[in-house]
């Protein structure tokens, strides 16, 4: 991860191939715009966290302004927003913001970041089953070989056989269209659907807790 352009020369002084803003640098046209331009005419691959809030233009003009200097490799990173509501994520997926941004550029890679969204290891199944849903390219996923030792974010990461565990139970979007023969956009709108009325009940259920 990188923050700034001194960040990103000692990368590229040591020959690291990908690199990643984070969720905070993203926030910041400033920063992104000075890292685009150093890495002007570079070859490596930047992986682009959402923002902090949910603000598609703001991720938008962080993949915009990358892709202007030259850098074709470029992958979008879904690790949640912060939000005044208060769920069981640590980050709210916003699913509907994942959904447009793959409506605008269908030809970007998009993979999800559970382990920020969730911020505990109880719901990363259910929310990577949801970004497979979305025919999202891929996982994010922390894993630690003695999470309660790690030295950050230990509540959300998985032994290294958790993981697997986690993996091996996901259902593709393939394996769907082979058992049951269903069309793979049907497929897609109806999960998208899912998510959205999953949003609403959230809001309805927030603002009758308000009414009360």
């Amino acid at each position: 991860e990188i923050a700034n352009v001194k960040h990103l020369e000692l990368a590229l002084k040591y020959g690291i191939d990908t690199i990643w803003l984070g969720a905070r640098t993203t926030t910041n046209p400033f920063s992104v715009q000075e890292i685009a331009e150093a890495l002007n005419g570079k070859d490596i691959a930047v992986l682009i966290k959402n923002p902090v809030m949910p603000d598609l233009q703001l991720w938008l003009g962080a993949i915009e302004r990358i892709n202007r200097a030259g850098i074709n490799k470029i992958i979008a990173v879904h690790r949640g927003f912060n939000t005044l509501q208060k769920g069981r994520y640590r980050n709210s997926p916003e699913w509907r913001l994942v959904i447009e941004l793959k409506r605008l550029h269908p030809e970007l890679p998009i993979i999800c970041d559970p382990s920020h969204i969730c911020g505990s290891r109880e719901y990363l199944a259910e929310v990577s089953q949801m970004a497979m849903d979305l025919g999202l390219a891929g996982l994010m996923i922390e894993a630690h070989i003695d999470p309660s030792n790690a030295l950050s974010d230990k509540r959300q990461q998985l032994t290294p056989s958790s993981l697997l565990a986690l993996l091996n139970g996901l259902k593709t979007r393939s394996e769907y269209s082979a058992n049951a023969n269903f069309d793979k956009k049907l497929i897609e709108l109806r999960t998208i659907i899912d998510r959205l009325d999953e949003q609403l009940l959230l809001l309805m259920s927030q603002r009758m807790e308000l009414v009360r």
